[in-house]
C-alpha cells in the first residue's frame, strides 16, 4: 500500500520526528510504499523515502500550516494514496500520531480572552477540532493516556477511534554489559572525574521541557553537592535565553549546552547519574524510559505521561501536582544523594525485561495496516433538512443506505436531522447562521465546500442545489422557470434570486461538472430551455417506490383501524393530500373544492391532510370556507401504507411537482388519483389508467367537478383502483430508483478515477 506520511518539521533529534522515521522504516520492511511531506526537512536526503518539501506560503506559522494542509490535501486526492498519517494536527487525516498535548485546553486555561479572538487560535483550534472532534473519522494513535480525558471532555472523542501506544525504546538505549567501559570513556572526553556528577536533561523544546525549572533547580542545591555537579543539556532548540540565565545563576562552568542536539545520546545516558525532566507539558516524554533502562534514576513531572514507568519499576522520582519549585529543588538532591540510587538503578536496567516498552513502532504499523484494509470508499451526501416524511428526504436515505451496503462509507451534512439515525452514517448537523432561508444555504454551501473536501471522498452527492456537487438528484422542478414564468421582474431583482439562481447554474449550467440524476421526463426540457445542459450528464432514473405501498392482503382490515380513528364510517368519503409543503401541493385548491360540494355530499365528505408544514394558514382558510369541521390536518406518520387504504380518493392539485412520488405510491395501492398536469409522475397515474390528469393551465372548477364526479360513482373508483394495484404488479421497475442511481454514481466514479 501507498501511504502519505506528514509533518510540519523534520530534524533527528525530535521525539515525534524519530518515531515518525521508525514508523517509516517499519512500514517498508513490511512491503509499503511512503510518501513524506513535510514544510522543513534538517536531514541528509533520504534515498529509499520520497520527500516532497512543500513551498512555504504566509507570514505566519498558522498560516503555513492551513497551506500545507490544503497542499498535502490535493496531493492526496491526485494521487489517491491509501491512507494519510500526519504527525501534527491537520483536517484531511486519516490517521493522527497524537504526540502533542490538548490545545483547546491551554488555549482557554493558560491564555487570556483576547488570545482566543485571533486568528491563530480559530486555525489551530480548527485543525484540533477535524481531528478530534466527534464528527471526524480520523483514527488516533495515542502514546499516552494523558491527554485522552481531556480532548474527550473538549470534543466527545468517541473512545474506540482511539488507540493506546505502548511506548518504543530502542535497544541500543539499554545499558550494555560493559556500561562502565561507556561512562569513562565519555567523562574522559569531557574532562569530568569519576566522583563528580553528571546530571543531564534532554529534550527539544527547552521552554516545554521546564529548562529553566531545572536550572533553578540546579541553582539551588547546597554548595558541596552544587561544585560538584555538572549538567548536560542536549537538545534541538533555541538555547541563547537560558544560557543568559546560566550565568545570571552563577552555573556557567557547571552546565553545558548542546542545541544542535547529539547523535550519541545513549553515550550520555551511560555516563550519567541521573536525568532531570521536570515538564511543564509532555505527553509522553520518551527519554524518560531510554534513562531508565540506561541505568539512570529519573526525575519527572507527574504530568509527564511516561511519569507512570517510573512508578510501576521503582526506578526514580515522580514529582506530584501542582508543581512546587521548592519540592523540585529538594526531589533533586535526594534523587543524587539518596541510598536509594543503587535499587534504582538496578530496577531500572531490569525493566528491559518488559516487552511493551519496545513495541510501539510494531503496533503502530499494525493499526495503519488494519485501518487502511478497512477503510471504505467515502460518499458524502448533503441535504438542507432530513425528516422521514419527505419524499425527497425518503429518496435520500433509500440511496444512501443501497450506496453503504454496496460497501461505501456514508458521510452526512445538513442543518437539522428529525428521527432516527441510520447506523454506520456520520451525520454533521450544520448551524443554521442567518435570519432568511437563502442566507442559511449559503452558509451551509460554504461549509461544505471548505469542509466537505479534507475527508476526500469519491463524490458529493446533493439533494438540493449548491456548487460544488459531483452528482445532484434533481428532486426540485426548475427555479429558472419558475422565476421567469410564476415571478415578477422585481423578484428577479433581489438576493434570494441571485443566490438560488447562481446555485442552480452551478449544477445545470453548460460548464458544469455535476452528473444530475432526474426524476420525471420533463425535467429535461426545461432545464435543457435555460441551461442548455449536455445530454452525457443527465440520466433519467425509476421511480423508487416502497413495495410496503403495495396492497397487502389485510388491506380492510387497516382501512377500518384507520378510519375508525378519524371517526370516519364506511358510508363516508374520506379524500386524503399527503405532502409536506401545502403551498406547492395545492393544498387551498384542495379546500376551495371541498367548500364547493354540493351540500348532501359535502356533509358525506372528509378532507384528510397529512405532512411536514405550518398549517395555521390553511385551517384559517377552512374556518372561513365553513369547512373546518371536515378538514383534519396532521405530522407526517409512520403509517401511510394502511391511510391510503382508507381513503376513497387522493387529491395532489399542485402548483409545481417535479415528480410526486405519493401518486405512485397511491396507484400501486389501489386509491384512485387525481392530480394537476404538472406532476412530473402524473404520466404513470394515466398509464395505469388508475386516476385522473388535470389539464393544464389548471381550471380550479374543472377540479372540483372531476372529485364530484368520481365521488359519487363508485364502479369507477373500484376500477381505477384495481387497475392501480394491478398496474404495481406488472411494473417491477417501479420499484428500482435505488439501485439505478447507485449503478449511475458507481459508473461515474470509476470513469472518473480512470482518467
Amino acid at each position: 500500500m501507498h501511504f502519505a506520511f506528514t509533518i510540519f518539521k523534520y530534524f533527528p533529534y525530535g521525539g515525534i520526528q524519530r518515531d515518525m522515521m521508525k514508523i517509516v522504516s517499519e512500514c517498508a520492511a513490511r512491503g509499503h510504499t511512503i510518501t513524506i511531506f513535510t514544510l522543513r526537512w534538517e536531514a541528509p536526503a533520504q534515498d529509499d523515502v520520497p520527500v516532497e518539501i512543500v513551498p512555504i506560503v504566509g507570514f505566519n506559522r498558522h498560516s503555513q500550516y492551513e497551506h500545507f494542509a490544503e497542499f498535502v490535501n490535493q496531493r492526496a486526492r491526485e494521487i489517491g494514496f491509501d491512507l494519510v498519517v500526519g504527525f501534527n494536527k491537520m483536517p484531511g487525516l486519516d490517521i493522527y500520531y497524537g504526540g502533542d498535548s490538548c490545545y483547546i485546553e491551554k488555549a482557554l486555561l493558560q491564555r487570556d480572552a483576547w488570545y482566543r479572538l485571533l486568528p491563530r487560535f480559530k486555525s489551530f483550534h480548527a485543525a484540533e477540532r477535524a481531528v478530534y472532534d466527534k464528527y471526524s473519522t480520523t483514527q488516533i494513535l495515542a502514546i499516552s493516556d494523558v491527554e485522552t480525558p481531556r480532548y474527550r471532555h473538549y470534543y466527545q472523542t468517541q473512545p474506540d477511534r482511539i488507540h493506546l501506544l505502548p511506548p518504543g525504546i530502542e535497544h541500543d538505549r539499554i545499558a550494555p554489559a560493559d556500561k562502565s567501559v561507556a561512562r569513562h570513556e565519555l567523562r574522559a572526553e569531557f574532562g569530568l572525574r569519576e566522583d563528580q556528577l553528571l546530571l543531564l536533561f534532554i529534550g527539544s523544546g527547552f521552554i516545554k521541557k521546564g529548562l529553566d525549572r531545572a536550572l533553578l533547580a540546579m541553582a539551588a542545591l547546597p554548595k558541596e553537592i552544587k561544585v560538584k555537579t555538572h549538567l548536560m543539556i542536549i537538545g534541538r532548540d533555541k538555547g541563547d535565553a537560558f544560557e543568559r540565565m546560566t550565568m545570571r545563576l552563577g552555573l556557567t562552568k557547571q552546565v553545558t549546552f548542546f542545541t544542535e542536539g547529539r547523535d550519541d545520546v545513549p553515550r550520555f545516558l551511560f555516563a550519567a547519574d541521573a536525568l532531570l525532566h521536570p515538564a511543564y507539558d509532555e505527553t509522553a516524554g520518551m527519554v524518560i524510559v531510554e534513562a531508565m533502562l540506561a541505568g539512570v534514576p529519573v526525575l519527572a513531572t507527574k504530568n509527564c505521561g511516561y511519569a507512570k514507568y517510573l512508578n510501576q519499576h521503582q526506578a526514580g522520582i515522580v514529582l506530584p501536582l501542582p508543581f512546587s519549585q521548592e519540592d523540585l529543588n529538594q526531589a533533586l538532591l535526594e534523587l543524587l544523594t539518596s541510598p536509594m540510587r543503587e535499587q534504582w538503578q538496578a530496577h531500572g536496567i531490569a525493566a528491559k525485561s518488559s516487552d511493551e516498552l519496545f513495541q510501539l513502532v510494531p503496533k503502530a504499523v499494525d493499526i495503519i495496516e488494519v485501518v487502511a484494509k478497512q477503510r471504505e470508499p467515502l460518499l458524502i451526501f448533503v441535504l438542507f433538512h432530513y425528516f422521514p416524511y419527505g419524499g425527497l428526504q425518503r429518496d435520500f436515505l433509500r440511496i444512501a443506505l443501497a450506496c453503504q451496503a454496496e460497501g461505501f462509507q456514508v458521510r452526512v451534512y445538513c442543518m437539522s436531522w428529525q428521527g432516527e439515525q441510520p447506523s454506520g452514517f456520520d451525520i454533521e448537523i450544520v448551524e443554521e447562521i442567518g435570519v432568511a432561508n437563502h442566507t442559511r444555504q449559503q452558509h451551509f454551501a460554504q461549509h461544505i465546500s471548505k469542509q466537505a473536501k479534507w475527508y476526500r471522498p469519491c463524490a458529493i452527492v446533493g439533494f438540493n442545489r449548491m456548487p460544488g456537487l459531483d452528482f445532484y438528484y434533481a428532486a426540485d422542478s426548475c427555479f429558472e422557470h419558475k422565476a421567469q414564468a410564476m415571478r415578477s421582474a422585481i423578484y428577479r431583482r433581489t438576493e434570494r434570486y441571485r443566490l438560488m439562481s447562481s446555485y442552480e447554474r452551478a449544477v445545470f449550467a453548460d460548464h458544469a461538472q455535476t452528473q444530475i440524476m432526474l426524476i420525471a421526463p420533463d425535467q429535461k426540457e426545461q432545464f435543457q430551455k435555460y441551461y442548455q445542459t449536455s445530454d452525457e450528464r443527465l440520466v433519467l432514473l425509476p421511480p423508487g417506490v416502497n413495495r410496503d405501498r403495495c396492497r397487502a392482503d389485510g388491506w380492510q382490515q387497516q382501512r377500518a383501524q384507520v378510519r375508525a380513528e378519524f371517526e370516519i364510517d364506511e358510508g363516508q368519503y374520506l379524500l386524503l393530500l399527503v405532502g409536506s409543503g401545502f403551498i406547492t401541493k395545492g393544498l387551498d385548491r384542495v379546500l376551495n373544492m371541498v367548500a364547493s360540494l354540493p351540500s348532501p355530499l359535502a356533509a358525506k365528505t372528509r378532507l384528510l391532510v397529512i405532512g411536514q408544514d405550518n398549517p395555521q394558514q390553511f385551517r384559517r382558510q377552512a374556518r372561513l370556507l365553513g369547512i373546518h369541521q371536515q378538514v383534519s390536518i396532521v405530522k407526517g406518520r409512520d403509517d401511510i401504507p394502511a391511510i391510503l387504504q382508507a381513503a376513497d380518493i387522493m387529491v395532489h392539485p399542485a402548483y409545481m411537482e417535479s415528480g410526486g412520488m405519493v401518486l405512485i405510491e397511491a396507484v400501486i395501492a389501489g386509491l384512485p388519483v387525481i392530480a394537476s398536469g404538472v406532476c412530473g409522475f402524473a404520466s404513470y397515474i394515466q398509464q395505469a389508467q388508475a386516476g385522473l390528469v388535470l389539464d393544464e393551465p389548471f381550471d380550479q372548477q374543472n377540479f372540483n367537478a372531476t372529485v364530484e364526479n368520481l365521488l359519487v360513482d363508485k364502479d369507477r373508483r373500484v376500477q381505477l383502483s384495481f387497475n392501480g394495484v394491478q398496474y404495481g404488479v406488472d411494473h417491477p421497475e417501479l420499484y428500482d430508483m435505488p439501485s439505478h442511481a447507485l449503478a449511475f454514481i458507481k459508473q461515474k466514479i470509476k470513469a472518473q478515477q480512470a482518467s
